[in-house]
């Protein structure tokens, strides 16, 4: 990982895991109002390449604004798989999920 963002785009990139990542951030409004307008923001992580799932993890409102490299990539590490089970195991279903 170099020492600035990768940028293509209107999206911040980060390399990580042997895959280069698109970093997107979307508003939870339904958290703004209840926290007087602060809010979180919720960061998602796309494969470029498509072969892995991706994550998402919540953030204060504005962060990503904010982070450098290394925040980018603390935050990449805390993202959970979307989809699959709750280990992440693409595929795999739960139970309980109803489908």
């Amino acid at each position: 990982m170099s020492g600035r963002p990768l940028s293509r785009g209107i999206w911040r990139h980060i390399r990580a895991d042997g895959c280069e990542w698109e970093v997107r951030a979307s508003v939870r409004e339904d958290r703004r109002a209840e926290d007087g307008g602060a809010g979180e923001d919720v960061l998602e992580f796309r494969c470029v390449d498509a072969i892995r799932p991706a994550r998402r993890v919540a953030v204060p409102s504005g962060a990503l604004s904010r982070m450098g490299d290394a925040e980018l990539l603390a935050a990449y590490r805390k993202a959970l798989p979307i989809g699959g089970d709750h280990y992440g195991r693409p595929g795999k279903v739960m139970e309980d999920v109803g489908m």
